[in-house]
């Protein structure tokens, strides 16, 4: 049955953290010296870490609270700080990459992280925090502050809300670190290729004779040249996670500030279809290194900083309270995008596009509710009530230099980069308010769960008098008629986006869209098999579009639909042999043109395997990275060949002077082959990324 976590119970905590020991010792042999230090960071309120501990057995799914991932209702994985550190993650990115619903759609190392989960964008503002949007970084998302990575994939309006910039793709939760039961104080030393180092300290420990108060500190320092050859990247991170366990009562309080900083470039992305004006060469040419720098001599800031506090009351042994408030502001100076060029010449002659830009935008958040338990009858109940407001204004002015100049996508020019512009207001507000409410159900002894419940989402659009309203409803089931070890889920969830006011241009100028609903049904298995844990689903996604019909009206007419097969798995295939990874197939079509849908590659398969070798605490890794073919533009005139890699990774744990030490060291791109990633917009395609190193220490005094 779905389970409600209960953080501030101390039964429940000692319980959990002597279930977590017992997770651990199975996990690795008691007399390897990193079981010591890695077992400090099984964090007690959390799911188990899984065998193998790249992932969690259950993640947090919004509304309907921590649940197994054998007993959710929807396809979900949650991946652990421990894979952030086997392979020297400095953002979401580099852990992300291990999911095969996931495709990243700006360079590697760019100063945005945007993304392509299911086949539906996504941006880093879209991430949550929490379980609450509109506290993440607006550009680009520290792995450094967070203990897991919980990734439900496909709309789910219900669970979470809508998110400030109205992706639809799913939910990506990061939860941040707590301090444990024993107090941690690890130094990380991080060196990349071509000459990026960092250090992180991560400090936590619990204060008073029964260790209510908790205190964890994260602190990030980075320098050096990463991403472009010859760009020089910065990164500061400050993170500090207050909480407090009363006995009938637990509070918490994160804050944090991010700092990202260009200097000297940046990768870029390229058409070769062009516009009307600027027409491309037609034809998709070999890629250049994924190294090249095409902007050189230009700069760019991003400043984060965010606040997330949370109160939770137990008012009976059943039933529960809880208040979230937080925002986060969020301030881009320079060439933060706009990395675009249009190829003309075989030779590679390439009309550069610049941008001078300056964006601000600020996101304020909260949400109440009520958790209860009850039984009616022979029928076991979980109910959650709840209300949330979250409000998102933006604003971005920029100095472009459109198709300027020209330069060679092989051998790049130096341009001028344009004057600094005038930020003048917030030209983007959103409002959302919602009420939900979820009731999962349980019967003939837990071998049935139904989920039903849905959310009233209002969409205000102050600045353009738009306000209207939906209700979003969910109904989902897990069956477990031959025991534990196998589920049958469904569900059909919903995700929702804004509508607009009708432009002047339009024959129903002034009209009122309603918001666009997007439909998901899926349906799947969920198997654990020894130290295993598989999840197969089917789905089929639409999501509306607004287009223009013959009578020049904008109406939603026009539609994405995506069908998909997915195949994830986590756990260990023997006792030295770890897996992580999986498959997904997706079709991808706008029913409204007949064309594929640009951008979403029908294959993309990551597979990871761990071996812990027979030299005391060695272990030895890879992962294979694959992504099919993929349209390069909405016309279909241009495909981008399949692509694939290999990455190798190692650890090694010892002691000195009785100081812990772990060393992990890994390679990105073994072979150093140069291929087109995909896509960041209609028709521009991105390189891959060279052949990186990165190697770090973990000293734990």
């Amino acid at each position: 049955m779905l389970t409600l976590l209960a953080a501030g119970v101390p039964a429940a905590v000692h319980a959990q953290s002597a279930a977590a020991a017992g997770a651990a010792s199975e996990a690795q042999p008691a007399t390897l010296p990193q079981v010591d230090v890695r077992d400090k960071y099984e964090r007690e309120d959390l799911p188990n870490l899984a065998p193998g501990r790249k992932a969690a057995k259950g993640a947090r799914l919004g509304i309907l609270g921590a649940t197994s991932i054998l007993e959710a209702p929807l396809h979900v994985n949650a991946y652990t700080r421990e894979l952030a550190e086997d392979w020297s993650a400095l953002t979401l990115q580099d852990v992300l990459e291990n999911d095969s619903a996931v495709v990243f759609t700006t360079n590697k190392n760019h100063l945005l992280q945007n993304f392509n989960l299911r086949g539906l964008d996504m941006g880093a503002m879209d991430i949550a925090t929490n379980g609450l949007y509109g506290i993440a970084p607006a550009n680009s998302v520290p792995i450094e502050m967070f203990e897991r990575v919980e990734v439900l994939r496909g709309p789910n309006v219900l669970l979470s809300g809508m998110p400030p910039n109205n992706s639809v793709a799913g939910t990506v939760n990061m939860v941040t670190k707590r301090a444990l039961a024993k107090p941690i104080a690890d130094l990380t030393v991080t060196y990349g290729s071509h000459s990026y180092g960092q250090v992180h300290a991560d400090l936590g420990k619990r204060f008073g004779d029964e260790q209510r108060l908790g205190l964890r500190f994260n602190g990030v320092y980075g320098k050096g040249e990463m991403g472009a050859q010859d760009e020089k990247q910065q990164r500061r991170v400050g993170a500090l996670g207050l909480d407090y366990l009363g006995d009938r009562a637990r509070f918490s309080l994160d804050v944090y500030s991010s700092v990202n900083k260009i200097e000297n470039g940046s990768p870029g992305m390229f058409s070769f279809t062009g516009t009307a004006a600027i027409p491309g060469v037609g034809v998709l040419l070999d890629p250049p290194s994924g190294d090249t720098n095409m902007f050189r001599g230009t700069h760019g800031q991003y400043d984060n900083s965010g606040l997330l506090a949370r109160a939770e009351f137990d008012f009976t042994r059943d039933w529960q309270g809880y208040l979230a408030v937080g925002g986060s502001e969020a301030e881009g100076q320079g060439l933060l995008f706009g990395t675009r060029a249009i190829v003309t010449g075989l030779d590679g002659t390439t009309r550069g596009a610049i941008y001078h830009v300056h964006t601000k935008s600020e996101r304020r958040t909260a949400e109440a509710g009520v958790i209860g338990k009850f039984d009616t009858g022979a029928v076991k109940h979980r109910l959650q009530l709840s209300a949330g407001v979250l409000k998102h204004k933006e604003g971005t002015v920029n100095t472009a230099c459109n198709y300027c100049y020209t330069t060679n996508m092989y051998n790049p020019v130096t341009p001028t980069f344009p004057a600094e512009p005038v930020w003048t207001a917030y030209t983007t507000q959103n409002d959302f308010r919602s009420l939900a409410v979820a009731d999962t159900m349980s019967f003939a002894g837990e071998k049935v769960l139904l989920t039903v419940g849905g959310r009233h989402q209002t969409v205000k659009m102050p600045l353009s008098s738009y306000s209207e309203s939906r209700f979003s409803p969910m109904a989902a089931a897990v069956v477990r008629p031959w025991g534990d070890g196998i589920s049958l889920f469904g569900n059909y969830t919903e995700g929702l986006e804004p509508g607009q006011v009708v432009g002047s241009t339009y024959a129903n100028a002034g009209e009122a869209l309603a918001p666009k609903v997007t439909k998901q049904f899926e349906l799947g298995v969920k198997l654990q098999t020894g130290e295993l844990t598989h999840t197969f689903s089917a789905y089929q996604i639409k999501r509306p579009s607004f287009v223009t019909d013959s009578a020049n009206y904008l109406v939603a007419d026009g539609e994405q639909r995506l069908r998909g097969l997915e195949w994830s798995v986590f756990g260990k295939l023997t006792q030295d042999l770890s897996l992580l990874g999986g498959i997904t197939h997706i079709k991808s079509e706008q029913r409204n043109t007949g064309k594929d849908t640009y951008g979403v590659p029908e294959w993309r398969a990551r597979i990871g395997l761990d071996w812990q070798t027979p030299v005391q605490a060695l272990t030895v890794g890879g992962r294979l990275i694959y992504t099919g073919k993929q349209w390069a533009d909405s016309s279909n005139t241009l495909r981008v060949p399949s692509w694939h890699r290999v990455d190798l990774m190692a650890s090694y744990a010892t002691k000195f002077g009785g100081t812990p030490v772990r060393f992990n060291a890994s390679v990105e791109n073994v072979a150093d082959k140069k291929y087109w990633i995909g896509d960041f917009a209609d028709g521009f395609v991105m390189p891959g990324a060279p052949r990186t190193f990165k190697v770090s220490a973990i000293v734990s005094f």
